[in-house]
C-alpha cells in the first residue's frame, strides 16, 4: 500500500513523517533523521500544544463497510455569531452521530458556496434525514436549497492516495 502524501512540509520533517505514517515510532523517525528521540518527542508535543497537529486518525475506506460518502453544498448569509454557537452546539452534542452518519469534514469556505460538509452514511435514507436536518436547522440562514451529492470514488484522502486508485478505469466510458 502506498502511504506517500501527495505534499509534504518539507521545512518539518518529523511532520511529513507523522503525514506518510502516525504509527511509526518516534525511535524511527530519530533513526531516519540522526536525532534524539527526546527531540521528536519534544517537536511532536509542541506541535500538539499548539494545535499544528489536531489529531490522529484512520483512513477508512467506507465503501468496505458498506456505507457511502455524501458531500453537502450551502450558500448562506453571512456568518453571524448566533451561526457560530449553533454550528459549536451542533458538534458538542453530537448531532451527526444521533442522526447515524460519521462527519468526516465540514469546512467554511470562501467561493461559489460556503459551506461544505462531507460525511458517511449507510444508505441514501440516513444521508437523506442528516441533510433535511442541516436544512431545517439552518434555514433562516441559508440563501437557497443546500446541494447533496453522492461521492463517486475518493481518489484521495486526507493526504493518502487511495490504494484502490485504479478503480478509477473502471468510471470509464466505453
Amino acid at each position: 500500500m502506498n502511504k506517500r502524501n501527495t505534499t509534504l512540509f518539507k521545512s518539518n520533517k518529523i511532520l511529513d513523517e507523522l503525514l506518510i505514517d502516525a504509527r511509526q515510532g518516534i525511535q524511527k523517525i530519530a533513526e531516519k533523521y540522526k536525532t534524539y528521540r527526546q527531540r521528536v518527542w519534544r517537536e511532536i508535543k509542541r506541535m500538539e500544544e499548539n494545535k499544528t497537529i489536531w489529531g490522529y486518525t484512520a483512513v477508512v475506506d467506507e465503501e468496505k463497510m458498506g456505507w457511502k460518502l455524501f458531500m453537502i453544498f450551502m450558500k448562506m448569509k453571512p456568518l453571524t455569531i448566533e451561526q457560530v454557537k449553533e454550528q459549536i452546539e451542533r458538534h458538542k452534542q453530537d448531532v451527526p452521530g444521533k442522526l447515524a452518519v460519521r462527519l468526516i469534514d465540514a469546512y467554511y469556505v470562501n467561493g461559489t458556496y460556503d459551506w461544505i460538509v462531507i460525511f458517511a452514511a449507510e444508505n441514501w435514507t440516513t444521508a437523506r434525514k442528516y441533510y433535511d436536518n442541516i436544512r431545517k436547522e439552518y434555514e433562516s440562514s441559508l440563501l437557497e436549497k443546500p446541494e447533496m451529492d453522492d461521492v463517486i470514488f475518493s481518489t484521495i484522502r486526507w493526504g493518502k492516495i487511495n490504494p484502490q486508485i485504479e478503480r478509477l478505469y473502471d468510471f470509464v466510458s466505453p
